[in-house]
């Protein structure tokens, strides 16, 4: 089985092929230039968290990860969520904005063509999971959802999980990866993580 942990930062995941701009990474790549040196369609599992918002080139970027992944195999994406001011729109590098609806336009069933676009990038998202700021976190739904919709910030940052599409009219997994199992297998990855022992090696 082949996992890759994309933009691993600071951290690495045991059993997975990390891949980051880092001189410590197993794959030391840029992501925004660097195509992944692995086959088409030969990797199970990719888990990248907060990572994919510092991106330029993210399509590209995103464009990779959906070659290499299996048809019908997870991504599985921890970013910030779009209307945190402190932290996300204010930051100075990050690039890409998300939301709940980030990953609909790469689903044919719901945005996917909205855009004319010319790629062949397809995902259909199992889950997503908010986390609320603590003034919001323990309001009822429908507060929060009114919150969220009218206010900022009101989510810190947004959980997904979503499977990937190779051939529309193949069939997707089932209930092994129903959203529940889904998510907690984001937080498996998640609680994997660890920070490297080594600094990172100078360039130039």
């Amino acid at each position: 089985m082949t996992r890759l942990n994309i933009g691993a930062g600071r951290t690495y995941i045991r059993g997975f092929a990390n891949v980051d701009l880092s001189s410590r990474a197993d794959v030391s790549l840029d992501l925004n230039v660097d195509r992944l040196p692995f086959d088409d369609d030969s990797v199970d599992l990719v888990f990248t968290y907060h990572a994919l918002e510092h991106l330029d080139r993210y399509l590209f970027a995103l464009g990779e990860i959906h070659r290499v992944l299996k048809h019908g195999c997870p991504l599985l994406v921890g970013v910030p969520y779009v209307t945190l001011t402190e932290y996300n729109l204010v930051n100075p590098y990050h690039r890409q904005n998300f939301n709940e609806h980030s990953f609909d336009f790469f689903d044919p069933d719901r945005l996917k063509g909205s855009a004319a676009e010319q790629d062949d990038i397809l995902f259909t998202k199992i889950a997503h999971r908010l986390h609320y700021t603590d003034e919001y976190a323990n309001k009822p739904a429908k507060d929060q959802e009114w919150a969220r919709r009218h206010l900022f910030n009101v989510v810190s940052h947004i959980d997904f999980a979503v499977l990937t599409i190779k051939d529309p009219k193949a069939p997707l997994p089932g209930a092994e990866l129903a959203p529940e199992r889904m998510l907690a297998l984001f937080d498996e990855c998640l609680a994997a993580c660890r920070p490297y022992e080594q600094p990172d090696t100078p360039t130039g």
